[in-house]
C-alpha cells in the first residue's frame, strides 16, 4: 500500500478558481481521482472551463477550496476540448463538506462513469481513521483484516467502507477476496495521529491487466487541524467578545474563564477582543497568530486594563496526554502577584515562576495529588493549597489568576487558582 499526495502546478489553483463565480465563499474542499485503468491522461472541465489540464491514470489532485453549488463536470482525453468529453455528470457540492470527484470503471466495457464520494471533513485529534474504497473494476469484492481481525466485509466495486478509528501506530493490514483465504494484499502500514486516510484499490486485477495494473494506495483525506481556545485572564476587565478573522467565536467570555477548543485549519489568524457586544472594529486587544496542524493553543488576554501589561499572547498546550497517565502544568497569570514556587505532593517542582510564565507539563499517576503554590523563597507564605483529582489520560493547567490587593485597594477579581482541562475533563475535590 503506497501513501501518497500528488502535487500539481500552482497554476491549477488559479485555473480552478477561474471556473467559479468571483467573490464566492469557498466552503467546500474537492479533489479529483482518475481511476479508469484503460484510459490515459485526461483533462477535467468544470462548467466548461479546464480545471485540471492533465490528470494521469490512477492519480489524484490535491484538495482545492471551491464554493458550494451545482456544477457540470466533464472528462476528455488530455488536451481535447470539453466538446470531446467521454464522461459527463452534474454534481452538487454542499457547504462544509469534503469530496472526491472520481472517474471509475472501464471505457472498453462501457462501465466508465463519473461519481462523487464524500470524504471525512476532519480527523480526530487523538487518533487515526482509515476506510477502504474499492475502485478496481475487474476485482471481486474484498474483506479487510487489521492485525488478524476482520474489520470490513464484502466491499464491492465502487463501494467504500465507513471510517475505522484506530490509535496512531503500525498495523498489519491484509485484504482478501471476500469470504475466502485468497490474499490480495498484505502489508504493514503506519497511521499518524490526527490524520484520516482512504485505502483505495485501483487498476485492473485481470491477467493480463486491462490497462494500468492493480495497486492499493492510501490517500490522506483530512487532518485534525489546530485546536485553539481563548482565555480571559484580565482581572479588571468585564466580559468580552472574541473574534477570529472578523467572526465572533465567543460572544460572551467572562472574566477568568476560557472557551472550549475551536478547530481551525492551519494558517494565520487575526484575533480581536472587544467589550461584550461591541464589533471587532472596536477591539481593545488584537493580535495575529499562526495555527499549526495537530496542535493545541491557548490565546490568552492577560495583564491589567489601563497598563502596558494588557496584551494577547499564544501559549502552546499539550497535544495529547501521556498514555495511561495524567499531566499538570502551572501558569502564572496574576499580574500583580510575586513570583511563586510550586509543589506537588509536598515536593518542590518549580522555583521563582514569574507573571506570564507557564511551566512544562509534569507527568503524574492518575488519582489525587496535592498542588501548592507559595511566594517564591517563602515556603510558609502559601497562596494556594488544594487536592486535585486527575483522570487517566488527562492534562490540566492550574492557572494563578486575579489580583492581590495593593494598598488595600482591589484591582479587580481577587486572586485564585483555577484548573482548566487541556486534555480530558478534570474533577476537583
Amino acid at each position: 500500500m503506497h501513501f501518497r499526495s500528488k502535487l500539481l502546478l500552482t497554476a491549477l489553483v488559479a485555473l480552478v478558481a477561474a471556473s467559479f463565480a468571483p467573490g464566492a465563499f469557498a466552503a467546500v474542499k474537492l479533489r479529483a481521482l482518475h481511476a479508469i485503468p484503460d484510459v490515459g491522461p485526461v483533462t477535467v472541465y468544470v462548467n466548461g472551463q479546464p480545471a485540471v489540464p492533465s490528470l494521469g491514470t490512477l492519480q489524484e489532485t490535491p484538495y482545492l477550496e471551491v464554493p458550494a453549488g451545482n456544477y457540470k463536470v466533464q472528462v476528455a482525453p488530455q488536451g481535447q476540448p470539453a466538446s470531446a468529453a467521454v464522461l459527463s455528470a452534474d454534481v452538487t457540492l454542499r457547504d462544509g463538506k469534503r469530496y472526491t470527484a472520481f472517474a471509475s470503471g472501464q471505457l472498453a466495457k462501457g462501465t466508465a462513469a463519473l461519481g462523487l464520494q464524500e470524504d471525512r471533513l476532519r480527523a480526530e485529534f487523538g487518533s487515526s481513521q482509515i476506510r477502504v474504497w474499492h475502485l478496481s473494476p475487474d476485482a471481486p469484492a474484498v474483506d479487510v483484516y487489521v492485525n488478524g481481525s476482520k474489520v470490513v466485509s464484502n466491499v464491492a466495486f465502487r463501494s467504500a467502507s465507513g471510517y475505522l478509528t484506530l490509535p496512531a501506530g503500525k498495523y498489519d493490514v491484509r485484504i482478501n477476496v471476500a469470504n475466502s483465504n485468497t490474499v490480495v494484499l498484505s502489508q504493514e502500514i503506519t497511521l499518524a495521529r490526527g490524520e484520516a486516510y482512504t485505502a483505495v484499490a485501483l487498476g485492473s486485477a485481470a491477467q493480463p491487466a486491462a490497462g494500468a495494473r492493480f495497486t492499493v494506495d492510501a490517500l490522506r483525506d483530512a487532518t485534525s487541524g489546530g485546536l485553539v481556545r481563548a482565555m480571559h485572564a484580565i482581572p479588571n476587565a468585564p466580559a468580552v467578545t472574541v473574534y477570529v478573522n472578523g467572526q465572533a467565536v465567543a460572544p460572551s467570555l467572562g472574566m477568568l474563564a476560557a472557551t472550549p477548543y475551536l478547530t481551525l485549519d492551519p494558517g494565520r489568524y487575526t484575533v480581536a477582543v472587544s467589550l461584550k457586544g461591541r464589533p471587532a472594529s472596536a477591539a481593545v486587544l488584537r493580535g495575529v497568530f499562526n495555527v499549526a496542524d495537530k496542535t493545541r493553543t491557548t490565546i490568552v488576554a492577560r495583564g491589567l486594563v489601563g497598563t502596558k501589561s494588557a496584551s494577547l499572547a499564544a501559549q502552546k498546550d499539550i497535544e495529547i496526554a501521556p498514555a495511561g497517565k495524567s499531566a499538570l502544568r502551572i501558569w502564572h497569570l496574576s499580574p500583580n502577584a510575586p513570583r511563586v514556587d510550586g509543589y506537588v505532593d509536598n515536593k518542590k517542582v518549580l522555583s521563582k515562576v514569574p507573571f506570564k510564565t507557564a511551566s512544562q507539563y509534569f507527568t503524574l499517576s492518575p488519582g489525587k495529588h496535592t498542588v501548592k503554590l507559595t511566594v517564591a523563597g517563602k515556603p510558609k507564605l502559601v497562596v494556594f493549597n488544594s487536592t486535585l483529582t486527575f483522570a487517566k489520560d488527562s492534562a490540566v493547567t492550574a492557572a494563578a489568576m486575579g489580583v492581590i490587593k495593593a494598598e488595600g485597594r482591589p484591582l479587580g477579581a481577587p486572586f485564585r487558582v483555577k484548573a482548566f482541562g487541556d486534555y480530558a475533563p478534570l474533577k476537583l475535590s
